[in-house]
């Protein structure tokens, strides 16, 4: 028996429309099995209820079929004429009579020809739908192989039937047998408002997670954010998706879309950092990050996930890039300052920890706690000139709280050079006024600097604004012991007894 179904089908050529407009010309072939079909419609075609044979055909209109099989070519024709349709069968260019041998061959061919192409679809399935309900339908298209034609069906059957919740998710489990992407991705854009409802949604999204290409997974995901982003169960739903996708581009552009709609619940906020962590090119990691802290900031909770899953970007570029917009939201708050500080803690380039905590203490009048931590996370940074950069922006804002003055001289401590170190404690020297205990925790550490002249030159400055106070001038006589120069030790005590006492 001459077949072109189901082992033919899986084998053969894609089935393509080439013509524009009403008038398509599908065409596919099977080498395995020395078989081919060409197929040309225009106009307004109608088959009868076994799909046997063409039943009508409109005053514009042409069917053409031609099926090589083994060496033999059959061509169908079927055209209007002034009495009905008028019919031409003929065997290799010989025109034949359409008798009960033509008629066998066209009733067993026509049904794959007319189910594998998609002609006729949507007068099909309401045919169908009349005939056998729904469960005829679903039963019809379990039975395509071709992807754009199993496509057409599920479409018209949604369009026409009046599905219960079972038939819905029964077409989408028949959606996901769809092995083209392009095709899959069409249906499921399509057919998304069909499935908003709570008992069918799942099953859609089954359906979308099964599209291997992360391209149509996004463009998918992206129209349906569109039209029903505000929809949290949708919202939640789609992030979960966006999980699946392979490609840190297209994971990040979903990410990006869906931040936009506010994470307004516990699940979406889950599965959007869920999304966000498995991301492994740090500057989509920092792209998805930064679009839901620049649109949901405000919101401690998305800020503090934010900067938590920041902590996990190896780039120490990309990670400050987040950390700089969050400080646009930074607050003084207890669960936002460790998770602040956190992800600083994590940047290894001097440079870049510095730029970030510099740039916090830019923007706004913190209160101590974030200045002490501020000093705590300059005390990490190796390099000196960097470190000595936080230290002095800080001890420009003063160093009022003696709390947040402790942690100030515990970093400058921590600085190797001596020139860094006597800059830091004349910045704070020259930034204002200072408390008793302050200007005592600044001398000692002036102390430890090796150098005479750079240790003289602090000492110096404390002896001229501070020498009424006996607590500070002896605790800078103890200190001006440590300096082995006879000079720079003279300089210190002259300009302790030459200051003005108060």
């Amino acid at each position: 028996m001459t077949r072109i179904s189901t082992g033919a089908f899986l084998l053969m050529a894609m089935v393509a429309c080439l013509a524009a407009g009403p008038a398509q010309h599908y065409r596919w072939r099977d080498d395995g099995l020395f078989t081919s079909m060409d197929v040309e419609v225009s106009g307004t075609v109608e088959f009868n209820a076994n799909d046997s044979d063409v039943q009508s055909i409109s005053g514009d209109g042409h069917f053409r079929m031609e099926h090589w099989y083994a060496g033999k070519t059959r061509t169908y024709v079927v055209r209007p004429g002034s009495n009905g349709p008028e019919r031409i069968y003929t065997i290799d260019g010989v025109q034949k009579a359409f008798d009960a041998d033509a008629k066998a061959w066209l009733a067993r061919v026509l049904p794959e020809v007319i189910r594998e192409s998609g002609i006729g679809a949507p007068e099909r399935v309401k045919r169908i739908l009349r005939q056998q309900g729904a469960g005829g339908v679903l039963t019809e298209i379990g039975k395509i192989n071709s992807d754009h034609s199993r496509r057409t069906y599920i479409e018209n059957l949604l369009a026409f039937g009046n599905l219960n919740t079972e038939d819905l998710r029964e077409s989408m489990r028949l959606g996901r047998k769809i092995s083209s992407d392009g095709e899959k991705a069409a249906l499921m854009i399509s057919s998304a408002p069909r499935y908003q409802n709570a008992a069918v949604r799942e099953s859609f999204f089954d359906t979308v997670d099964s599209i291997d290409s992360d391209g149509e997974h996004r463009h998918v995901l992206g129209a349906v954010l569109d039209r029903y982003g505000s929809d949290r169960a949708t919202l939640a739903l789609a992030l979960r998706s966006a999980k699946r996708i392979s490609s840190d581009g297209e994971k990040a552009a979903v990410l990006e879309q869906a931040a936009d709609f506010h994470l307004s619940d516990d699940i979406s906020r889950s599965n959007f950092f869920h999304a966000a962590d498995s991301i492994s090119s740090d500057g989509e990691h920092q792209r998805a990050l930064s679009a839901a802290i620049k649109k949901n900031g405000s919101d401690k909770d998305i800020l503090v996930r934010s900067l938590r899953s920041a902590s996990g970007i190896s780039s120490d570029g990309e990670k400050r890039a987040v950390l700089e917009v969050a400080v646009d939201f930074y607050v003084d708050d207890p669960v936002v300052r460790r998770a602040f500080f956190d992800a600083a803690a994590t940047i290894n380039s001097d440079g870049e920890h510095q730029h970030v905590l510099t740039t916090l203490l830019k923007r706004g009048n913190w209160n101590p706690e974030t200045l002490r931590e501020i000093a705590k996370s300059a005390a990490r940074i190796s390099s000196d000139g960097e470190k000595a950069m936080v230290l002095s922006a800080l001890a420009e804002r003063g160093l009022k709280d003696s709390t947040v003055a402790e942690a100030f001289v515990s970093a400058a401590n921590s600085i190797s050079s001596d020139g860094e170190h006597k800059k830091v404690l004349m910045t704070a020297l020259n930034s204002g006024p200072l408390g008793r205990e302050s200007v005592v925790l600044i001398v000692r550490s002036a102390e430890k600097i090796s150098s005479d002249g750079e240790k003289a030159q602090v000492m110096s400055r404390v002896a001229e604004k501070y020498s009424g106070d006996s607590e500070i001038v002896a605790a800078l006589r103890s200190a001006a012991r440590s300096i082995s120069s006879d000079g720079e030790y003279r300089r210190v005590m002259a300009a302790l007894d030459h200051s003005p006492s108060f």
